[in-house]
């Protein structure tokens, strides 16, 4: 199975749980699932979301991350080196630019790598950034949710966008979890409207120069830098983004208190009254998963069927602190992972005419953020990163494809998210 994975992680010290010499937050871990250990450290700070470049694009080999700091951040990262008598090949920032928001969690390209999209929860903003020929990102585009609240006061005062989803390449989804609701938007008219204000998204912000990003791996600042790249303010300042007021090309209503989280497309699903494809929709605040069309209709896309994440206790309102994190989906599209941080478990829904719960199987430590499929296609089983937990685990799959007890574990401080890398 997948013999390394990169960790992105809140690189805070930690007093049980010792931080690997790093200038950043990414960790490498290797040897996968039997032996697993850190090795390395790199990176900027608090990459919430790292996403890898698109083969046979400018963006291929790259890595681009989504900073969750209080000035939100997107960094360019390219491979180093190896270290002499090591196998470990460390990355270096080539660029970091500011998104324009604030906390910034989460990043997807889409299919032909040509434009990055970002949200910034506390802020309620998109951003969106053309890649360039060189894989380095031109100057960002952000654009704030339109005015919107739910019925939780605590989590839904305002709007907080969490995840975006390219469904082509212009068409991008939103979730606000805030609002309850998915914003969709073209590209081309964000695009447009930058235009407009006298912005050229072709435009290079300034950002960390080639050759001066220092080595992460090392630990040392590189010459001619006044501080660690990576921080909590990015190169360049707020000046550097095209704000726009672009209205959304549609929104999709889900219902009152779902506080959307994350999403996915499920594939087609042969033999079924409704193949699809679906659309996945992880409810963080009402613990359920969400299948909805994605033909669009009055309301936005339609609903398909409505499956908790876990299974069901006396106490109704134990839902509310269950607060579901991430969804993968299997190969074939038949299954859907969903990581319960609150009960520290994995569910499994099987799709069919309607979703069903099957299994909710232990995560292997203590609050799960991100999960994803290790393996070759089709996957052996699931990486978990336990952030409160302070560890990676991985559960292989059984038979029936449900994730079982943990055959493999490493330290890493405070880890947000898994990338397998082979």
């Amino acid at each position: 199975m997948t013999a390394s994975v990169l960790v992105g992680t809140f690189n805070e010290p930690g007093e049980h749980v010792p931080a690997l010499p790093t200038s950043g937050g990414i960790v490498r871990t290797t040897g996968w699932p039997e032996g697993p250990e850190a090795v390395a450290g790199s990176g900027p700070d608090a990459p919430s979301w790292l996403v890898a470049g698109r083969p046979g694009t400018p963006s291929e080999g790259l890595l681009y991350a989504a900073q969750h700091v209080p000035e939100g951040a997107l960094a360019v990262l390219s491979p180093s080196e190896p270290d002499a008598g090591t196998e470990d090949v460390g990355w270096i920032t080539t660029q970091r630019i500011p998104s324009g928001g604030e906390n910034t969690c989460h990043a997807d390209l889409n299919p032909a790598g040509t434009w990055l999209a970002a949200a910034s929860y506390d802020s309620g903003t998109l951003t969106v950034a053309r890649v360039l020929d060189d894989g380095r990102l031109g100057r960002p585009i952000a654009v704030q949710a339109p005015e919107g609240s739910g019925p939780v006061p605590s989590r839904q005062e305002a709007p907080h966008l969490h995840f975006v989803l390219f469904l082509d390449d212009d068409r991008l989804l939103v979730t606000d979890l805030g609002g309850d609701r998915i914003l969709e938007y073209s590209v081309a008219a964000l695009e447009a409207s930058a235009r407009a204000a006298g912005g050229d998204a072709t435009e290079e912000t300034p950002g960390a120069a080639d050759g001066q990003a220092y080595r992460e791996t090392s630990g040392v600042v590189g010459e001619g830098l006044d501080d660690r790249d990576g921080g909590s303010s990015a190169d360049g300042d707020a000046t550097d983004v095209v704000r726009v007021e672009t209205e959304p090309t549609a929104v999709h209503r889900l219902p009152g208190g779902t506080g959307p989280r994350h999403l996915a497309v499920l594939p087609p699903l042969p033999g079924s009254d409704r193949p699809g494809p679906h659309l996945a929709v992880v409810g963080e605040l009402d613990s359920r998963l969400h299948i909805l069309g994605l033909e669009a209709g009055p309301e936005g896309f339609p609903e398909i069927g409505i499956v908790p994440t876990h299974a069901q206790d006396a106490d109704p309102e134990s839902a509310r602190d269950n607060l579901p994190s991430h969804l993968v989906v299997s190969a074939d599209g038949a299954l859907v992972y969903v990581a319960n941080r609150g009960r520290n478990t994995i569910g499994v829904i099987r799709r069919g005419e309607a979703p069903e719960l099957v299994a909710e199987v232990p995560c292997g430590g203590d609050w799960p953020r991100h999960i994803a499929l290790a393996g070759p296609p089709g996957g052996q089983g699931l990486l978990v990163a336990l952030e409160r937990g302070d560890a990676v685990v991985h559960l292989p799959f059984d038979a029936e494809s449900i994730p079982r007890g943990v055959t493999g574990r490493t330290a890493v401080r405070r880890p947000g998210f898994v990338l397998p890398l082979d």
